[in-house]
């Protein structure tokens, strides 16, 4: 039978921080415990009462830890991401405290200076109607004037968690399985509070293991229950070491939080020094859903799950876990294998905004397809201003769904300056990275929707589906007056194919890889307008010359994603539009990575013109920048050749070789009028 009084509790009071926190100091001064606060405002806490006081960004901290009583206090922002760690920490017969604004209806919520493009915080009415709903689902009650009068009676005694709560059946039962496999990647999944880290910890006693994390204080918990002799390393130190021989199993808890290409590496490593594997990650949370790191690193490989459901840190049938994963709306959609006879069932609709059991569902659908889909995106879904959520249905139920952002129309101002590299305003993805890194400025002058999720339940793909919710968005991009569709998406066969039979065309390539997918990032258009088309055609031609060279750097196969890609050297003569890229890098701020084909043109006609006049005694040979290109842009080599203190000086030096060289060329080369202006 439990004890009653072990159950985590949650008790909400609304309104001004300072006032709130003055009324909790009767509970703080009479009950023991750790009061972990989690405030934007630190400076109304009544200090020395609570000592343990981080702000939301701060929360990663707690990972790994348990704690007896804690204050969240949303009064100024509600970070889903905080609340989430802190409610995972909490130990049997805890009381959360929620403080909430005096006045929700006009509360300008800080969180959403994380996830909406603006500057200013906003109201966030969907969220609220989403919280209050949930609040009342479970029976909580909001306290608005005073703390209820049962308040401190109702604090449970201490109770102390112990190495003996580790000793449940399912546990023992789960080690002992895991150390019966015979399979090299294992993967022990469970939900917060089950004892993924404690069992992971046992298991050091009975293997040689070498463990690793996102960080060595989020294995608190393993180290409690490890072998105490069992080394870590953090992942990038692990694999600059590309030996692991000291040990028979590699332990990587919180697999979840770490970055899919670096698992990767982690994996191949293990298996290259014949190393056995366990991973431990959570399918819900803070971190996202876990779901690529289960569809996507594990796909194809032979592995073996085991999971654990009965929570160790707090009672089963934990209101507070309920009420925590209700809110995060944690768990996965329930799939119909049971696909529609007929596409022409399906109806695509835009979504009303103030409909959140829809948008509910939504979300659901999104962690489905995305990898780390997270908190932020649910609050973007909520109430992101310029957001528009799409759907498609059959017979009233969704089967996919979509959401597209609004972009573009910036002032002439701003986009020089983003040109230039001196602004990068929130917002406004697509526009403002094709004039940074592709140098086109009328990308953020013209009126365009980017589409930035897109989502089909798995047993209505292959159906068009996607392929027409995506033309619905265009159609009604085109009746709003935009000139142009955009996508941003991370490159592979299957995702390039999709987008191109939606009549995308390719138009700018990302220089370095993704860190979450481990694939390159590319973005295509869809025209809508004549200048829609006219913007099109310059960007794909400029990455059908631009390919030349990008192909030394860039590891992708521009042969066959450039339809009709004849970029020989005939063709890569120094023109205007490289001078006027060649003043932005030298003069201003454009990267490296955007002016490498112009730079590398520069380095050719230079070399031409030089062999044209050798009868120049000392010719400017651009020393530093054609060592650099020659060596395919492997700074690290070049560095040490010229004794550099790293890869900013490294830069200087070549910009200060560009603007040289511009200086004692400008009265032989045509330039960009407007941007020699500027310079």
């Amino acid at each position: 039978m439990q004890n009653p009084n072990s159950n985590r509790k949650l008790w909400v009071l609304q309104g001004e921080s300072a006032q709130l926190f003055e009324q909790l100091r009767p509970i703080l001064e009479q009950n023991v415990g750790d009061w972990v606060t989690v405030t934007y405002q630190p400076d109304y806490l009544p200090s020395p009462l609570i000592a343990n006081a981080l702000k939301p960004h701060q929360t990663k901290q707690l990972l790994g830890q348990q704690y007896r009583h804690a204050i969240f206090d949303a009064t100024a922002g509600f970070n889903l991401d905080a609340f989430a760690m802190l409610v995972g920490t909490l130990v049997k017969g805890s009381v959360l405290i929620l403080l909430l604004p005096k006045d929700l209806t006009f509360w300008h919520d800080q969180d959403s200076l994380r996830w909406n493009e603006s500057q200013n915080p906003i109201t966030v009415p969907n969220f609220v109607a989403h919280l209050t709903e949930t609040l009342a689902e479970f029976g909580v009650s909001i306290n608005s004037t005073s703390l209820p009068k049962n308040v401190i009676s109702a604090i449970p005694s201490l109770l102390v968690m112990t190495d003996a709560a580790w000793n449940l059946a399912e546990q023992q039962a789960t080690l002992k399985q895991l150390l019966n496999s015979n399979k090299s990647i294992n993967v022990l999944v469970a939900k917060r509070g089950r004892g993924k880290s404690a069992l992971a910890g046992r298991f050091s006693h009975y293997q040689r293991c070498i463990v690793t994390a996102p960080n060595k204080s989020a294995l608190t918990s393993f180290f409690v229950f490890a072998k105490p002799t069992t080394p870590f390393f953090a992942p990038d130190e692990l694999i600059a070491q590309s030996n692991i021989d000291c040990a028979d199993y590699l332990i990587i808890d919180e697999a979840a939080m770490i970055p899919l290409p670096m698992l990767e590496k982690l994996l191949q490593l293990a298996i290259a020094n014949n190393c056995r594997v366990l991973l431990t990650t959570t399918v819900d949370g803070y971190e996202g859903t876990g779901q690529g790191f289960l569809l996507k690193l594990l796909s194809g490989k032979t592995c073996q799950y085991f999971h654990l459901h009965t929570p160790i840190r707090w009672q089963a049938d934990d209101m507070l876990e309920q009420f925590s994963d209700r809110l995060l709306l944690n768990g996965l959609l329930t799939q119909d294998n049971s696909p529609v006879t007929s596409p022409l069932s399906t109806q695509y609709s835009k979504v009303e905004r103030n409909d959140v059991d829809t948008l509910r569902s939504i979300f659901y659908l999104l962690k489905i397809a995305h990898y780390q889909t997270t908190l932020i995106d649910l609050r973007r879904l909520f109430d992101a201003q310029n957001l528009s959520v799409w759907q498609a249905t059959t017979d009233n139920k969704q089967i996919a769904a979509a959401l597209t952002i609004t972009e573009g129309n910036l002032s002439d101002n701003l986009i020089t300056q983003v040109w230039q590299g001196t602004r990068r305003p929130k917002g406004n993805l697509v526009a403002q990275s094709l004039v940074a890194h592709a140098g086109e400025r009328l990308a953020a002058k013209l009126r365009s929707v980017r589409i930035n999720r897109i989502a089909v339940m798995s047993a209505y793909r292959r159906q068009h589906i996607a392929k027409q919710l995506v033309q619905t968005i265009c159609d009604h991009a085109k009746v709003q007056n935009n000139d142009f569709v955009s996508v941003s998406f991370a490159y592979s066969p299957s995702n390039y194919q999709f987008w191109t039979a939606c009549g995308f065309v390719l138009v700018h390539v990302s220089s370095h890889k993704q860190a979450s997918s481990g694939c390159y990032s590319v973005m295509a258009l869809k025209p809508l307008t004549k200048s829609g088309c006219h913007l099109t055609l310059n960007l794909k031609q400029k990455l059908q010359r631009n390919a030349y060279w990008l192909k030394d750097i860039i590891n992708l196969p521009f042969n066959q994603i450039l339809a009709n890609n004849d970029n020989s050297l005939l063709k890569q003569d120094l023109d205007a539009p490289d001078l006027d890229e060649l003043v932005g890098f030298a003069h201003f701020h454009r990267p490296f990575e955007a002016s490498y084909p112009s730079l590398c043109r520069l380095v050719h006609y230079n070399q031409i013109n030089l062999q044209s006049q050798l009868q120049q005694p000392q010719p400017l040979s651009l020393p530093v920048l054609s060592a650099l290109l020659k060596s395919k842009n492997n700074q690290s080599l070049i560095i040490n050749a010229y004794q550099l203190a790293g890869k900013g000086a490294l830069m200087q030096t070549i910009k200060l070789e560009v603007k040289t060289w511009l200086i004692k060329h400008s009265n032989n080369m045509i330039f960009d009028k407007s941007t020699h202006n500027d310079s």
